[in-house]
């Protein structure tokens, strides 16, 4: 567990790995855990995911059409 300030207090809080993580919405990799008052919420990413998302790879039916055209 990684060692971090709470935004509410500025005490001592520890960073608790996000089970949810990649599951469904879950997109904090980290949860933010103060020890002296009690306040739990998320925590920033240390990089922002990649803005364009991945494209999804070509159906077999696209590539027949492709190959049909002369592409």
């Amino acid at each position: 567990m990684r060692e971090a300030s709470c935004p509410q207090c500025r005490g001592a809080a520890r960073l608790v790995s996000n089970p949810y993580y990649g599951a469904g919405l879950a997109v904090h990799r980290d949860l933010l855990v103060c020890l002296e008052c009690g306040y739990s919420g998320f925590s920033e990413n240390d990089h922002d995911p990649d803005a364009t998302p991945a494209s999804a790879p070509e159906s077999a039916f696209r590539r027949l059409l492709r190959r049909l055209r002369g592409d």
